[in-house]
């Protein structure tokens, strides 16, 4: 219990102890209005001074019995009963150090001031209607300030679960798709296998002497395409790597893929999401006949090919764009001037 409390009042923030302050300095300034009433003279700064000095220990002494409660679990039952008592607390306690206190200062109170102006008896403090008031007084405005303050931590917590859930959320999303996109990255289309092999074995068949370097290239394609079952992540030069040995099968299969030409420098090792750029390649064979087709990686990564018009969103594109979406990365597509080029720009 004590270790919680001394643990609380080490626990103070600068605007907590600014809100106890202000209020208290508000509540001593309240009755200075008094003084243009009144003939204080020379005894203005001690009147002032007892004015405000008295509502600041008041304060403190009740930011000091708020805290342990305030620092208690939030999602305790017994939470708010906690903040009024140890509110109530905190305003008896404050006028027993209050009383005592005003009675030893030498400083003139304004109910003195008034007194000797009015010819009237000095005031007397310690009557049990006086004591009871002024208990009142200082517990119903604390409690407001402690509503105050417990709505917006109240509100602080909040905000923090939604931010903790939707970046959980976020995290969730990006192991699904990363999930995803492995699996994608994995795929190899069997239709295309399948054709390979067949001309493959035509080629031995027919004794072409060109029939070893097409077996060779379809393990080529196999060895960079399988690791991907086991390999969560990728890089450029491996993707560089699946492009080239696609359109080499494609070529063996007497189609016309384009040239594929690649400048990373030294950036073929740059981490990236897999399977972003061989869909973009598979669409453009796709869709046109592009005769060339470049990968550079300069400021960004940018993939090229010589034909125009490859910008037009289809499901393929979107697909993707959702994708990057997830990871926080961006497509641009420029066309013109006979060529498409996409613009791949990848979170820090």
């Amino acid at each position: 219990m004590i270790r919680h409390v001394w643990q609380s009042w080490r626990s103070l923030r600068w605007p907590e102890a600014l809100v106890f302050v202000s209020a208290g300095l508000l509540f001593g300034a309240i009755d200075l209005t008094s003084l243009l009433e009144l003939r204080v003279g020379d005894q203005l700064l001690p009147v002032i001074a007892r004015q405000l000095s008295l509502p600041l220990i008041s304060c403190a002494v009740l930011l000091l019995c708020w805290l342990p409660a305030a620092r208690s679990h939030p999602a305790h039952p017994a939470r708010r009963q906690r903040l009024v008592a140890a509110t109530a607390l905190g305003a008896v306690l404050s006028m027993g150090v209050i009383y005592p206190l005003a009675a030893a200062l030498p400083w003139p109170s304004l109910c003195d001031i008034y007194a000797q102006t009015h010819g009237k008896m000095k005031c007397t403090m310690f009557r049990i209607n006086a004591i009871i008031g002024d208990t009142l007084w200082v517990f119903m405005p604390a409690l407001m300030i402690v509503g105050v303050l417990e709505f917006r931590t109240l509100r602080r917590r909040q905000d923090q679960a939604a931010q903790d859930l939707l970046r959980e959320h976020s995290q969730l999303r990006r192991h699904a798709l990363a999930s995803r996109l492995a699996a994608l990255q994995a795929q190899v289309d069997p239709a295309l296998l399948f054709d390979a092999l067949v001309s493959v074995e035509q080629a031995y068949g027919r004794d072409d002497p060109g029939a070893s370097a097409r077996l060779e290239r379809l393990i080529r394609h196999l060895r960079v395409a399988l690791p991907r079952l086991r390999d969560a992540g990728a890089t450029l030069g491996g993707e560089a790597e699946l492009i080239a040995s696609y359109l080499d099968l494609l070529r063996d299969l007497n189609g016309d893929p384009p040239v594929f030409e690649c400048e990373l420098g030294s950036r073929g090792a740059t981490q990236l999401p897999p399977m972003l750029l061989l869909p973009l390649v598979q669409r453009a064979v796709r869709l046109g006949h592009p005769r060339r087709c470049w990968l550079k990686a300069e400021q960004g990564i940018t993939l090229g090919f010589d034909q125009p018009g490859l910008c037009s969103e289809d499901e393929d594109l979107a697909s993707l764009r959702e994708r990057l979406a997830v990871l926080d990365a961006k497509l641009v597509c420029t066309s013109g001037d006979g060529r498409t080029e996409f613009m791949l720009e990848l979170p820090p």
